[in-house]
């Protein structure tokens, strides 16, 4: 369902918070995606949130505690969603079941949510409940914040990254280039340990794991639980599922012989 010329121009506007929103989580919220959102009711804020931590509330649920501790109705408002809410329980309650309990009415969303749990469905239950939904706001810029976890959820391996210096990068490009993947990526594949004195690491609190005879991965606010003799020598996809059944989402590559080995899955970032 659209809207009229100017509901479109408000939608992107407050999509645009919500973007904002939603970076907030990067670097803490792996492997889960960064969502942000927004209420809104004629032309006025009533709350916003985003996901700020892996297993922490989603979105919407920031939203509406913080309209319920502060007596905020929330009936006929519009609940502007970078990414399609979910519709299943985990560690956290359906965001569908609380948008349809606090009355909304319309949602506009910028991505679908690519888990098969949810692709599509999230939408088709509010619309089956009478919610007017929105869909595909700003969806470009919405993908791209999420393809760490688009790439994860659709195979199971992490988006992987070069981090080694480009043709033409200078140092200072090339410094704020590392620090801002160090900052949001869940993973790095190194050298040797003693390769985590570098301050590049500082990031990092996991443990260090061995990977073959002189590289190691280390995890970023949880522990790695992998068997690493069972990936020494492993073929590249193989070893990067076992990455991804330890819910490492993203991987910055280090080393020039492990980015020859794992080439062919690397991203442009």
């Amino acid at each position: 369902m659209l809207g009229t010329m100017d509901d479109m121009s408000q939608y992107r506007e407050y999509m645009k918070q919500a973007l904002e929103l939603a970076r907030k989580g990067a670097g803490w919220v792996n492997p889960n995606p960064l969502v942000g959102a927004v209420v809104m009711r004629d032309g006025e804020v009533l709350a916003a949130g985003y996901h700020d931590c892996y297993r922490g509330p989603h979105a919407e649920r920031m939203a509406f505690d913080y309209a319920d501790a502060h007596g905020i109705d929330m009936c006929g408002a519009t609940v502007i969603d970078t990414l399609e809410p979910c519709c299943h329980v985990g560690s956290q309650p359906a965001c569908t079941d609380l948008i349809l309990a606090h009355g909304i009415s319309r949602v506009v969303v910028g991505s679908i949510d690519p888990n098969p749990v949810v692709a599509g469905k999230g939408l088709r239950i509010l619309e089956e409940a009478g919610v007017k939904v929105v869909r595909d706001v700003m969806r470009s810029e919405c993908d791209a914040i999420n393809r760490h976890f688009f790439h994860y959820i659709t195979t199971g391996m992490p988006y992987i990254v070069d981090s080694r210096r480009r043709v033409g990068e200078s140092d200072a490009e090339y410094a704020v280039r590392r620090r801002e993947l160090y900052a949001t990526y869940a993973a790095v594949l190194a050298g040797t340990e003693s390769d985590v004195s570098d301050e590049s690491f500082a990031h990092f609190d996991g443990p260090v794991q061995s990977v073959g005879a002189d590289e190691v991965v280390i995890g970023r606010h949880k522990p790695l639980l992998l068997k690493t003799s069972t990936l020494a020598g492993a073929d590249p996809d193989e070893w990067l599922h076992e990455l991804g059944k330890c819910k490492i989402d993203s991987l910055i590559v280090e080393r020039d012989e492990a980015f020859e080995r794992l080439s062919t899955a690397c991203q442009k970032d």
